[in-house]
Formats: structure tokens, sequence, C-alpha cells
């Protein structure tokens, strides 16, 4: 029995748990060289390390138990292990895609919330934006719940077409209206889903680039009344001339613990 190493040895031995090793020779991938009828022990050889170090080795490549039991049995086989290394290698730059696209979301949303902070929530300022494409959508009654019943099913299409879940809601607000009767009311939705995303179809629109009169605000959606009476007193007394209509667009959405909404948006209108 000298030659043989007990399953609690082995494992000390390899940094892995007994329940692991068991869990290894139930799906097949490292079984025991000698196994006592009697006590039901389990004991290892010495041979047994070179299999442990190439599941260890296929594991930090991301191989699965399935994938790993492959090339073991099929250890002779270079070809075999070639085919499962290029898929592996495959599935690795899909997650490295995945991640870069992820990050890219990860900085533009921390870019967009250092720049809110930086000019200043509830400042009147000049901004100048390139031209930006959103997909239009006509519908209105944004405090209806149909109105929400509706923009759920519209990001559930963003999500489903376009596999983005972090589209920004933006909507059309007359100047007219806001500016006779103080009421913001929604003539339109548009979603836009970033800087670096294709667009197709008949609902796209463009918002032309030039200089906007803009206003960051972080509150309820419900509250934005407030701030459209704010920039519309700027407006007049500074004698601005504007063009076309508001942009209400929403940068991110939270909800605290107390369960009330807010949200970091911005209220812009394009300068003559």
């Amino acid at each position: 029995m000298g030659k043989y190493l007990s399953i609690g040895q082995i494992g000390k031995l390899n940094n892995l748990s007994v329940q692991t090793l068991r869990h290894y020779e139930k799906i097949g991938i490292l079984k025991p060289s000698y196994i006592n009828k009697e006590s039901g022990y389990r004991y290892y050889s010495m041979k047994d390390f070179n299999t442990i170090d190439l599941i260890k080795q296929c594991k930090a490549m991301g191989l699965s138990l399935e994938e790993i039991k492959e090339v073991i049995n099929n250890y002779t086989s270079l070809e075999s292990i070639v085919n499962i290394l290029g898929n592996q290698k495959e599935l690795i730059n899909q997650k490295i895609k995945e991640l870069e696209n992820i990050k890219n979301k990860v900085e533009s949303l921390e870019k967009k919330i250092d720049f809110s902070l930086d000019k200043g929530i509830n400042e009147i300022f000049i901004k100048y934006n390139a031209e930006r494409k959103f997909i239009k959508y006509n519908f209105k009654d944004r405090y209806t719940d149909e109105f929400e019943i509706n923009l759920r099913k519209i990001l559930l299409e963003v999500e489903r077409d376009y596999e983005n879940i972090n589209a920004e809601i933006a909507f059309t607000i007359s100047y007219e209206e806001v500016n006779d009767k103080g009421i913001a009311n929604c003539e339109n939705v548009m979603i836009h889903l970033g800087e670096n995303v294709t667009y197709e179809g008949e609902k796209i629109i463009s918002m032309p680039k030039g200089n906007y009169l803009t206003m960051y605000f972080d509150d309820t959606y419900r509250h934005s009344g407030k701030y459209y009476e704010a920039i519309i007193k700027y407006i007049k007394e500074n004698n601005i001339k504007t063009v076309g209509d508001f942009h209400e667009i929403y940068i991110m959405t939270r909800v605290g613990s107390d369960g009330k909404d807010k949200s970091l948006g911005q209220i812009e209108i394009k300068l003559a």
C-alpha cells in the first residue's frame, strides 16, 4: 500500500477537498487507482497527479467539467484537444466582447453623471451636442398606467432587437404649451441607444447637432414641471431665441429604500 495515497492525503497535496475528489470520481474525470472492497476507502497513485494537473489547467482556461472529461477521455488525440481549445477560445472572445460592451456602457454612464455634477444640478447652461439618433414612438399621456405599460413594451422591444438594457428614455415636450399653459405634456416618446449603435427602421429620427440650452435635474419625473418653469423664466429674462420643442432625457433612474423613485434627467432646447 506504500505507493498509494489516501483521498485525504492527495487532497491536501493538491489543495482539493475530499468532496471535490468524490465529485470528480462520480462524474468520471478522476477515478481512484484502488478501492478497498472491504472498507470502501479510496486510494490514489502518483500518476493521478498528472490528471489533477490537467483538470486544474483546463478549469483555469474556463472549460466545463464535461469538456474536461472529453479531454481526459481523448488525451492521446491532440486533434480532439485542439478542437476543444478552439471552441473555448471562441467562447472567451465572445465573453471579452460582452465585457467590453458592459465596460463601455459603465464608462458612458459614469461620464454623463460626472458631467452633470460638474455643470451642477438645477443649473442652466449651454451645451454642444453632436447629431443624435432616436427611435420615435407616437403615444402621449405619460402620467397614466396605459403609458407605463406601453413604455415597458417599448423597452422590451429594444432589449430584444438591439440587446440593449441601458437605453435612455426621452420625451418631446411642446415649447408653446409649456410657455402658454405651464404644462409639460408629452408629444412623443423617444429611445436613445447610445452613440455606437446602428439604428434601422422608419421610426428613426435625428436630433440635429448644435448648441442646446440645458438643465440637469435629479428628481422624480412627475416633478419635472418646476424645472420647465425655471428654464422658461431664464429664456425670457435673457431674451434667448430657441428652435423647436424641449427634449426631456433620462440618464438614470433609481428607487431608494423608501420606495421613492428618483431620476437623473436633463431638459434641453436648441438655440436658434
